[in-house]
């Protein structure tokens, strides 16, 4: 019952995305064709991406267990790819992705920690340490736009390659809150937490450019909320959320508002690993 149960959240989970990397290939990918900027090949980037881990984890799998696992894993290799930046090297992400993805597989025998921000935040320590990188796409680093509001919404900011949809991750929340194993109140406490640090800033400073963070929408439904790394008890989903709608929210005002999330979400789901002891009675703070 337990893997029937999990199959059907990894594939409802990746069907959920599916949309969100198709956009991403319009986004990233055709319109910057249309200019002339990359050729046909390079449209398909946000999509290389996605095959990259997801190749990476059926080899693992088949030397590990000889079969595919229909598991969380294939989540996390395709949210991985989905949130990086767009100038990212396919080459240096193959490499970097390998070494990591295994590191983790074999680091989460020993503790817990969120595995799409542990190696997501180390590929972009590598690239920020060896190479210039950045979240817009070469269409964006020759043009300027001023887009409306239902723009943002479709996903035309600047973020992870194929994260950026606000329209279609929320579709995605409200398909996922009829499952009952999803984590719903982890997405909702993120958002409402943010959003409401964020208008007291906007109030204090008129500076409204963290105001709309798509990619603190997008992690929050699908990374954030992750079954493997945060609490199934209600009270203490509530917390974990809380955490990380202020921690986004600090980070975001005072280093970078796209990875503010994916900080915050590893730093939080390390808290697991925490345990209590009372009266002989270890207790997770975070179950």
């Amino acid at each position: 019952m337990k893997n029937y149960k999990t199959s059907n959240l990894v594939i409802q989970n990746i069907c959920l995305l599916i949309p969100l990397i198709l956009y991403g290939i319009f986004k990233n990918g055709y319109l910057v064709y249309e200019k002339g900027l990359i050729n046909f090949v390079d449209i398909f980037k946000p999509l290389y991406l996605v095959i990259i881990g997801v190749i990476i984890k059926i080899i693992i799998d088949v030397i590990r267990y000889k079969k595919i696992k229909i598991d969380y894993n294939f989540i996390y290799v395709i949210l991985v790819g989905m949130i990086m930046p767009n100038n990212i090297n396919l080459l240096i992400y193959l490499i970097n992705f390998i070494i990591l993805y295994i590191l983790a597989l074999f680091l989460e025998k020993y503790f817990r920690f969120n595995k799409v921000c542990f190696i997501y935040l180390i590929i972009i320590l590598i690239n920020f340490i060896f190479n210039d990188f950045s979240f817009k796409s070469i269409l964006e680093e020759n043009y300027s736009f001023s887009f409306s509001f239902l723009d943002l919404l479709m996903g035309r900011s600047i973020g992870g390659i194929s994260s950026t949809s606000i329209i279609f991750s929320l579709l995605g929340y409200i398909i996922l809150i009829s499952n009952f194993y999803y984590k719903k109140d982890i997405p909702l406490t993120i958002n409402l937490i943010y959003l409401l640090l964020s208008i007291i800033y906007f109030i204090n400073t008129n500076d409204n450019s963290i105001l709309l963070n798509s990619d603190l929408i997008f992690a929050s439904i699908f990374i954030s909320s992750l079954p493997e790394y945060s609490p199934y008890k209600n009270v203490n989903q509530i917390i974990y959320g809380i955490l990380i709608g202020i921690f986004s929210f600090v980070l975001a005002i005072t280093f970078n508002n796209i990875i503010s999330v994916y900080i915050a979400t590893f730093i939080v789901s390390l808290f697991q690993n925490i345990k209590l002891r009372k009266k002989k009675v270890k207790l997770s703070i975070l179950e």
